[in-house]
C-alpha cells in the first residue's frame, strides 16, 4: 500500500459520513508525474462543505513527530492561501507517527515558510476541528 494512503481511508470514512447526513466532501485528483511533481488539477487533497463552512485541506502523513515540508508543498501552500483569503477554512492535515491528527492552518505554514523553517513539529497544534463540528451535530 503505498505511503498515506491508509490515512487517506479514514479520511474518505469521514467524507462518507458527512455524505451521509446530507452535506458534500469530496478528494480532488490532481495529475502528478510517479514522483509527485504536480501537473493538473487540483493542487491539494480534499474539500468538505458543511453549513457554514467549507474545508479546503491537503493531508500528510509523516512517520516522526516533524513534517517537513517539500517543494511540492509550497505550491499547495500557496493554493491554499488563496482558499483562506476567500474565507474558507485553509490547512493541512497531518498525520504524525501513524496516529496523532493535528490540523496546522495554512497561515501557520506561511509564517514558519517567511522564517525559512522547513519543518513542523506536531506539538501545539489542534485535532481535526470537523471532527468537533459533526459531534455537534449529532447531539
Amino acid at each position: 500500500m503505498q505511503k498515506g494512503r491508509s490515512f487517506e481511508k479514514q479520511i474518505e470514512k469521514v467524507i462518507e459520513y458527512i455524505e451521509k447526513i446530507g452535506f458534500h466532501g469530496h478528494k480532488n485528483y490532481a495529475k502528478r508525474k510517479t514522483e509527485g511533481i504536480y501537473l493538473q488539477g487540483e493542487c491539494f487533497d480534499y474539500e468538505i462543505f458543511l453549513p457554514n463552512r467549507h474545508d479546503c485541506f491537503d493531508a500528510k502523513q509523516c512517520d516522526t513527530d516533524t513534517w517537513k515540508i517539500v517543494k511540492k508543498d509550497i505550491r499547495q501552500v500557496n493554493e491554499l492561501k488563496k482558499c483562506k483569503n476567500a474565507g474558507c477554512n485553509a490547512y493541512f492535515l497531518i498525520c504524525f507517527e501513524n496516529k496523532y491528527v493535528k490540523q496546522i492552518d495554512v497561515d501557520i505554514v506561511v509564517d514558519y515558510l517567511k522564517q525559512n523553517k522547513k519543518s513542523i513539529k506536531k506539538d501545539g497544534f489542534p485535532e481535526w476541528e470537523i471532527m468537533k463540528e459533526l459531534r455537534r451535530k449529532n447531539k
